[in-house]
């Protein structure tokens, strides 16, 4: 297990620091943040190429804080820093020379039927996609049998396709070698694919650690909820009435099934304001306006709907509005699917 205890670093523009981190044996970890929040700079110091000003980093009970980099059993991946001048062969060899012909060769092997990548081996990197780059960077850090694989952004100059692809050839390499992977992005749609625990950072602090699932329903703050793709933030009340949970907001009421009494930010994901001109669902329905629709990509547009002196963000496909459509003044029934308790 790696542990990380009040780890600090002063930088240019704001100090990192970390009070304290575990990430378990096996896990895929991601650090998470938009770019200048510190996530490469933990990376560097976890594979001993910044040392921190202060503080400890652990793995599995031994302090490698101080450790030279060939010392830690962590190894970096990264796509661009393949060796030009030899095959992808001796690139993947390169970290296991020391062995003897037969087993590197065994090794080698076997590395590459696991990444589907046995076809590229007497190429040079010249000839090699960005994907396939990646895949043998990733090649070579697990012939080595580290403790910790490191990624940095490995996927940010893929194109939409290989992107895709990749994410999932991540997650099934990931799974097969029992590795820990700590990777970091600015994608979320990244940590919730391959993560199954992430931390989120803005300006060199941590706001938020948890699963997928604790992301989404429970964001320890507006700027996570925000981070996470929460458009509706509300602020109210909750009090029981009648044996039930309901959150009072600006003259209507959210019935819930449970919650913190006392003053209360909720926030509802796009998706799960589900609008029609009438409603059919067996819920707690509103009526509202539609004040602007428009598109937001090639499945899904974006609907503002007046209600109460507020406007919420409805996400809806463009298939429901073939078969129904809306414009700006159409008045619309709606429910709310789904709420995330910030905070």
């Amino acid at each position: 297990m790696l542990v990380i205890e009040n780890l600090r670093k002063n930088l240019s523009n704001f100090e990192l620091y970390i009070e304290k981190l575990e990430v378990k044996n096996s896990d895929y970890f991601v650090f998470l943040g938009l770019s200048g929040s510190g996530k490469t700079t933990i990376l560097e110091m976890i594979a001993g190429f910044i040392k921190p000003d202060s503080g400890k980093i652990m793995l599995n009970g031994v302090d490698i804080t101080n450790k030279p980099i060939n010392e830690r059993k962590i190894v970096l991946c990264n796509g661009k820093y393949l060796f030009p001048h030899l095959t992808i062969q001796k690139n993947i060899e390169y970290g296991i020379k020391h062995l003897k012909k037969p087993e590197k060769k065994e090794k080698v092997d076997n590395i590459s039927k696991l990444l589907n990548i046995t076809h590229l081996l007497n190429r040079k990197p010249e000839r090699l996609s960005s994907g396939e780059q990646q895949r043998v960077a990733l090649a070579m850090a697990l012939v080595m049998e580290p403790e910790i694989i490191l990624l940095d952004e490995p996927l940010s100059s893929l194109d939409r396709l290989l992107h895709e692809k990749l994410m999932y050839d991540l997650k099934e390499v990931h799974k097969s070698s029992n590795v820990t992977f700590i990777h970091v992005t600015h994608d979320f749609s990244e940590a919730a694919v391959l993560s199954n625990k992430m931390a989120i950072l803005r300006n060199g602090k941590i706001e938020h650690i948890g699963t997928l699932q604790n992301v989404l329903k429970h964001p320890q703050n507006e700027f996570v909820a925000k981070f996470v793709g929460i458009k509706n933030i509300l602020y109210g009340n909750c009090i029981e009435k009648d044996g039930n949970y309901i959150i009072q907001l600006l003259g209507f009421e959210i019935p819930v099934k449970e919650a913190n009494y006392g003053e209360i930010t909720l926030g509802i994901f796009p998706k799960d304001i589900i609008v029609s001109k009438k409603s059919e669902k067996d819920s707690k329905i509103y009526a509202g306006k539609i004040k602007s629709i428009v598109p937001s990509g090639p499945f899904d547009s974006k609907a503002v709907i007046e209600f109460n002196n507020i406007e919420l963000i409805s996400e809806i496909s463009n298939s429901d509005l073939l078969k129904n459509p809306l414009k700006k003044g159409d008045s619309v029934e709606f429910y709310i699917d789904s709420i995330s308790m910030i905070g």
